[in-house]
């Protein structure tokens, strides 16, 4: 209602404490402390229409323009969600709508940034939003038990972006492409963007993910997932069962 893309506040508190009473009074007060963006932009398209500096603009037309789920481009698609989207996964090309993400990279290539075009992009606050997984098919082509279970997770969450590395160069023969990864973890992918930690539990495995990466001549884009929305988060959730890695080897995901 009040012109915000969904899902706008959500990250409003560390991923810890994102439940409860007191988060969703947060993010009601956010909203409630802010401006309704139809009437802003009303009212400032009467000024900027009346110096000319754009085209005269109806109520109809601002509406339209916040309209979730409608918007003609892929990047307006990634910002304003449908408020109820469909289970269907998308029939788009997968391979032209992974070519489009690339194009939304930020200036400093941390992760996909989403932002409108007459946007200044601030240098230390940027807008992150989730990819929308539901674009792709997806299926599962490899599973396994951690056999430490006391690792960290974001140590486990980087080996498994490996596995899938090798997976891609090894038996896919993905080499001197470029291909779309999305991760759910902040952590794991501020350290895939910049190609370096500072953590000493993720050195290792960060200097093995450049290797494969210089070695097949691939140009990776980390894009963010939210868990909710990961499509590997339920097969790793599935219990102690043990998980041939590898099942299929066929590809059934893009």
């Amino acid at each position: 209602m009040l012109g915000f893309p969904l899902h706008y506040t959500a990250m409003c508190l560390p991923k810890s404490q994102r439940k409860g009473t007191e988060y969703n009074d947060t993010r009601l007060t956010l909203l409630g402390n802010s401006w309704s963006v139809p009437v802003v932009a009303w009212i400032l398209g009467q000024l900027f229409s009346w110096l000319g500096w754009i085209g005269a603009k109806s109520p109809q037309d601002i509406l339209d323009a916040c309209r979730p789920g409608t918007h003609p481009f892929v990047r307006g698609r990634l910002a304003r969600l449908p408020l109820n989207p469909s289970r269907k996964v998308s029939d788009a090309d997968p391979y032209t709508l992974a070519c489009k993400l690339g194009n939304l990279v930020s200036i400093k290539g941390e992760d996909i940034l989403l932002s409108t075009p007459t946007t200044q992009v601030a240098r230390f606050h940027r807008l992150r939003a989730s990819v929308p997984a539901k674009m792709w098919k997806w299926g599962v082509i490899a599973g396994w038990k951690w056999r430490h279970g006391s690792e960290h997770i974001n140590s486990l969450e980087l080996r498994a972006v490996l596995t899938t590395l090798r997976w891609r160069i090894e038996k896919q023969k993905q080499v001197g492409c470029r291909m779309v990864h999305l991760v759910d973890s902040l952590v794991c992918l501020h350290a895939l963007s910049r190609g370096r930690s500072s953590s000493r539990k993720l050195r290792r495995t960060m200097a093995r993910v450049n290797a494969l990466v210089l070695a097949g001549n691939v140009q990776v884009v980390w894009a963010y997932v939210h868990t909710d929305d990961n499509p590997a988060d339920r097969p790793s959730r599935w219990g102690q069962r043990v998980r041939t890695k590898y099942r299929n080897a066929k590809e059934t995901t893009s």
